[in-house]
Order: structure tokens, then C-alpha cells, then sequence
């Protein structure tokens, strides 16, 4: 099928969501807000007041009583939300390359990076095709650091490096893991070959090895999707984390087996679950319940919270 919708004015968007049924308060402010927001970003926000037909279709008419505000403030709840996800996800980021750095040169050495011996290849079936995708971590993660080494932008750190040292021809780990993206802290975890450096790894933040794994690669997907200022509050994960059915030194939710791992509660309490050893003084349970006061209308059932949640530990 082709595709043949036209580009719309600001008016005529307005005008096609009044004849769906939904109320504008202000049009002028409907206006401000989609000079700069855009409608297609928008109509993600709208799914949630459409109504649907009896086999859970999405219909273009919006429920009775909908109005414009509804849906901008829905918007705005989601942009605090990946905020305070994003701020949370630093901290796990920057404790993650802390300990790979520490406990890795601890072991081999200061450029342990350089060491293949340490890493093996990854193999796994990609979802979308179902083809067998084999990658070599260890080439990859020492190509990007080839790659700050020769580009202009270059930390300041790294340009000292280079200027001063010309064996080995790479940083040290202390500054070559600086440099590198959360996805490639996940994918050494998961390429190390020796099991117990992992173990030593995930026993730090009191996790077994395969739940540590797991749930780093889902809190880097979080963290792609906020870092894109994607929708972020009810969204169904494509990158699922792994159940932890208990814990025996850190709090956890007793309702592991029925959390819908594919909606974000469960992955706000893996981030909650990391952040107890990375900072036990955290806000974050005070800043996630106070945004879910300023925005009293926002269901989180949608985003997978069971009604008592507040009652578990964790949230204690």
C-alpha cells in the first residue's frame, strides 16, 4: 500500500482532533504546543483516551469527556519520568565502570582491554530474523577506543595519553572504559570468559550472574530510550529483565513471579534493586512517589504497579 496522508498545517491538525471528539481548552496553547512538539510525537499520548472497538482495536474517536490538556499532561509526566529514570541510570553507568575497571585490573593489569585471552564471542539468534549473529567483543570494544584515539574530538585525558605515551599504544582501562558506551560495559560482562570474573562482578551488586547480565542489557535499552526523549511510561519492553525470585541481603518485591516483566514496573524496581548498593541514601523512591503526586491522573496500572506496591520493602 502506498502511503498518501499529506503534511498537515498546525490548524488543520487541530481541526482533525476536534473531529474526533476531543475538547481544547485553549487553542492558541494547542497551538503553542504543537509548534513545538510534534503531532505524530503526540499521538502516542492520545492511545490511552481513544476508544476501542470490541476485539481492543484503537479507534480515531476519543473517549467522552477527553481534552487536550489531558494528553499534554501526560506528556509532561512522561518527560520528568525519563528524567529521573536517566539520573538513576547514571549512577548504575558510572558504579558499572568503576567496578569493571577496578576489579578487572586488579587481575590482569592495567590495559586488561588489550588482553584477549579474558573475553570469548557472543552468539545469539536475533529476534527479528532469527538469524545466528556471532560477535567478537574484544575487537569491538578496542576498534572504538582506536577510533577516540584518532578522532579530533577526543577527551582531554586521551589527547594527554597520546601525546605522552606511545607504549602501549592504547590508555589504560581507567581511561579507555571512560570512553565507552553502556552497551559495550554490558556486552563485557557477558563476553568475559572466565565465570567467575562475572560472578566477582554480579556478587557485588548481589546478584547471580545471568540476572546481572540480563538486566544490565535492559536498563541499557531504558536508557537508549530515554536518552532519544522516547515515550518511556507505558511502553512494553522489547528487552526483557530476567525474574529474581528472592534476595537474601537486599530488599526486594515478594511479588516477583506475577510482575509483569514486560512493563516498567519491574524494570523501576531492578534500577531501585542496583541503586540499594550504589547509593542507599537514594531518593529515588521519594522523587518517583512525589512525581506520582503532581500527576494524580497518570493509571499506573499501565505501567505494570500493582495496587499495593507501596507496601513492598523495597518501596518502604
Amino acid at each position: 500500500m502506498k502511503y498518501c496522508k499529506p503534511s498537515l498545517t498546525i490548524e488543520e491538525q487541530i481541526k482533525l482532533i476536534e473531529s474526533r471528539g476531543l475538547f481544547f481548552e485553549n487553542k492558541a496553547n494547542a497551538t503553542r504546543h504543537l509548534s513545538n512538539i510534534s503531532y505524530y510525537r503526540l499521538s502516542a499520548y492520545m492511545i490511552p483516551f481513544k476508544e476501542k472497538d470490541s476485539d481492543g482495536k484503537v479507534l480515531d474517536k476519543f473517549k467522552p469527556k477527553s481534552k487536550w490538556n489531558d494528553i499534554v499532561t501526560l506528556y509532561r509526566f512522561d518527560r520528568k519520568f525519563r528524567l529521573l529514570m536517566f539520573d538513576a541510570i547514571e549512577r548504575i553507568e558510572i558504579g558499572l565502570r568503576t567496578q569493571l575497571i577496578y576489579q578487572l585490573s586488579q587481575k590482569y593489569g592495567s590495559h586488561w582491554h588489550t588482553n584477549e585471552s579474558i573475553f570469548k564471542p557472543i552468539t545469539y539468534i536475533d529476534k527479528k530474523t532469527g538469524a545466528t549473529i556471532n560477535r567478537n567483543i574484544y575487537l569491538e570494544i578496542n576498534k572504538h577506543i582506536q577510533e577516540q584515539l584518532e578522532s579530533n574530538k577526543s577527551t582531554e585525558f586521551i589527547k594527554h595519553y597520546v601525546s605522552k605515551y606511545d607504549s602501549p599504544p592504547t590508555p589504560p582501562s581507567w581511561m579507555s572504559v571512560e570512553i565507552m558506551y553502556f552497551n559495550q560495559l554490558s556486552l563485557i560482562c557477558s563476553a568475559l570468559r572466565n565465570q567467575k570474573d562475572l560472578s566477582d562482578l554480579a556478587n557485588f551488586y548481589s546478584l547471580p550472574k545471568d540476572i546481572f547480565t540480563s538486566w544490565l542489557h535492559t536498563i541499557n535499552y531504558i536508557r537508549n530510550i530515554c536518552a532519544h526523549h522516547s515515550r518511556l511510561w507505558n511502553i512494553t519492553l522489547q528487552v526483557q529483565p530476567a525474574k529474581l525470585n528472592f534476595s537474601k541481603t537486599k530488599k526486594w518485591i515478594s511479588s516477583s513471579a506475577t510482575a509483569q516483566s514486560s512493563k516498567m514496573y519491574y524494570t523501576i524496581c531492578t534500577v531501585l534493586y542496583f541503586l540499594q548498593t550504589i547509593n542507599p541514601n537514594t531518593k529515588f523512591k521519594l522523587h518517583l512517589s512525589n512525581l506520582f503526586d503532581e500527576f494524580p491522573s497518570v493509571n499506573k496500572g499501565f505501567m505494570g504497579f500493582p495496587n499495593n506496591w507501596k507496601d513492598e520493602d523495597i518501596w518502604k
